[in-house]
């Protein structure tokens, strides 16, 4: 239940925004966006839903876009991160990947989040902030695999199945049907295989 004003905790605005996205991202990972309501999120982070719609005039939608943006300043922080290790091209792919993996098995939640509840939604807004995320990985991997001479054509669409590979095998992590070691080492070998053949 929300608390009332005599037992309301008194915080900053910028504290009370995160702390609504913090929980908010609690719950659209643990029920999904349809299921969730912003009374339930209120509930849980002991606000009034009149203080969500204060910080999300509009609603759920908006709402969500800004955990998924939370969530993907978190992930690109760690891809940037692993690519900008001073090793060779295949090295930065199997860093990249690693990173990639862990960051997942860490935040199960944000594979939910960014990759496979927008499409669900049926709101454009959260849709096209899940194909920003997809861009946004894909311009963090366009670094290492320009190296390989391709033309830009082709390596869009290098670059595209790239993100397509790394979802998928994800899945198949997150699932439990294939360890880390194996989702690594696989995802890995196959990027840097497509980048020796684009080469050629």
């Amino acid at each position: 239940m929300a608390q009332t004003a005599e037992t309301r905790v008194r915080m900053a605005p910028e504290a009370r925004k995160t702390l609504i996205r913090t929980v908010a991202r609690e719950v659209f990972a643990e029920r999904g966006y349809a299921a969730t309501g912003l009374a339930e999120i209120a509930e849980r982070g002991q606000v009034s839903k009149t203080l969500l719609y204060h910080y999300f005039p509009d609603g759920r939608p908006e709402l969500l876009v800004a955990v998924m943006d939370d969530v993907l300043t978190e992930l690109m922080a760690e891809t940037r991160a692993a690519l900008a290790v001073p090793f060779g091209v295949n090295r930065k792919i199997e860093g990249l990947v690693d990173t990639f993996m862990s960051f997942l098995e860490r935040n199960p939640d944000a594979f939910r989040l960014l990759f496979r509840e927008p499409w669900g939604s049926g709101e454009p807004r959260i849709i096209r902030r899940a194909v920003e995320a997809q861009v946004q990985l894909a311009t963090e991997l366009i670094s290492p695999l320009a190296s390989s001479g391709a033309p830009g054509p082709v390596l869009l669409a290098a670059t595209s199945g790239t993100v397509g590979l790394l979802l998928a095998t994800a899945e198949l992590l997150l699932a439990g049907q294939v360890d880390r070691e194996v989702t690594v080492a696989t995802a890995s070998r196959y990027i840097i295989g497509g980048l020796a053949q684009l080469g050629s």
